[in-house]
């Protein structure tokens, strides 16, 4: 026989129960209400599932991934209800990613209105991209009053205050975090971020430290540790810092052209060019073989020097740094020689014996001997001769 629906099930009489029990080989007594549950056991199990199907819920989020937040919106506003929140956070963060500001900020309204604490932070990212971080820090306080001591809440406050320039408030709040949770290595990273970007480098050098010490595997926070120790002046430390970071993951051009650049300023220049070479190999920046360059005329290899330059033109045409280099490393050509004619040795012009009659006016001017011979009378065919 044919399976019954469940919907027949639910509304069937209690005739029809029995009848079904009774073919389906199941105990049809009991009262009518037991009876229809075990038909409904049975027949869910001997149902063959349905395939899941996805639904416009499904696919917007992966439409606004892709780059196609108007046609997500679209799908989000053929979902919404005025008792579910979700769809209302969807819309905003189409909207969001579309660059309608403002949509995304009402639509985050309404569904922090509804009762999603998650939306203030939604709020804070709009506000944010506003630039208006005053107002992202305030979203972010509404967050934490729902939930309070949230550790994502927390950091993005103290993200947009040390994006707003708050570098201080910002180092205050991950303290506090820090207080209750000090073996979070994300939140040492992100208090030495704050630091650095702030100048102060001995304190972000002993933020990265505790980051190394929650997680001595970290590559990352050991790259940020050489990196403000070698702003800090300290580049004997920050050589050992990078190379720890280059024992795991030697592939690093970050970590190399760091290496490189701490070497040079310690005064060790072929460990230098090693390592920027290396990195150059790994992976060719503008900034990478700059370094190299500067490593090569410290080493005074011009030749060297100047095919890095070439090499960081080509890839930066505007590279005001690079240009300099490239005209100051130039070959030198020595100045054409002037095509005026020579005067001879012997002969000396006229105010050249001006000057020397100034300088000894007894001595005077050599002048030629006569040469005995009469000039010539006007007048007369023939010189005549004394005799």
């Amino acid at each position: 026989m044919s399976l019954p629906s469940l919907p027949e099930i639910e509304h069937a009489d209690w005739p029809s129960l029995k009848r079904w029990a009774s073919e389906l080989g199941l105990n049809p007594k009991g009262r009518s209400a037991v009876v229809r549950m075990r038909i409904l056991d049975h027949v869910r199990r001997r149902m063959r599932a349905e395939p899941w199907r996805a639904g416009p819920e499904h696919i917007a989020p992966i439409l606004t991934r892709l780059g196609f937040p108007e046609a997500a919106a679209h799908l989000w506003e053929s979902t919404i209800r005025l008792d579910a929140p979700s769809p209302w956070v969807g819309l905003g963060s189409a909207h969001l990613a579309a660059g309608a500001l403002e949509e995304a900020a009402k639509t985050f309204d309404r569904a922090a209105q509804m009762g999603d604490a998650v939306a203030h932070l939604h709020r804070a990212e709009t506000f944010a991209a506003a630039g208006a971080y005053r107002s992202a820090v305030e979203a972010c306080d509404a967050y934490l009053a729902a939930r309070p001591g949230d550790l994502r809440g927390l950091a993005s406050k103290a993200a947009y205050l040390a994006r707003g320039g708050w570098a201080d408030e910002a180092a205050a709040v991950l303290r506090e975090v820090l207080q209750g949770r000090p073996d979070v290595r994300e939140l040492w990273r992100g208090l030495g971020n704050v630091l650095l970007r702030s100048g102060r480098h001995e304190a972000a050098a002993e933020a990265y430290h505790e980051a190394v010490r929650a997680a001595a595997s970290d590559v990352d926070a050991w790259v940020n540790l050489g990196t403000a120790r070698l702003l800090g002046s300290r580049h004997r430390e920050a050589v050992g810092a990078y190379r720890e970071a280059l024992e795991m993951d030697p592939t690093r051009a970050e970590a190399l052209s760091n290496l490189g650049v701490a070497y040079l300023k310690a005064g060790q220049v072929k460990s230098a060019i090693v390592n920027l070479e290396r990195a150059a190999k790994h992976l060719e920046t503008p900034q990478i073989l700059l370094n190299l360059a500067h490593a090569c005329e410290a080493a005074k290899l011009r030749r060297g020097a100047r095919e890095a330059y070439e090499r960081a033109l080509r890839l930066e045409p505007r590279a005001l740094e690079a240009r300099k280099g490239r005209v100051r490393l130039a070959p030198r050509i020595r100045a054409e020689r002037s095509t005026a004619p020579k005067r001879r040795p012997g002969k000396r012009t006229k105010p050249a014996i001006r000057r020397a009659e100034r300088r000894n006016p007894r001595r005077g001017v050599r002048r030629r001997k006569p040469s005995g011979r009469i000039p010539r009378q006007a007048g007369r065919g023939k010189s005549t001769r004394r005799r």
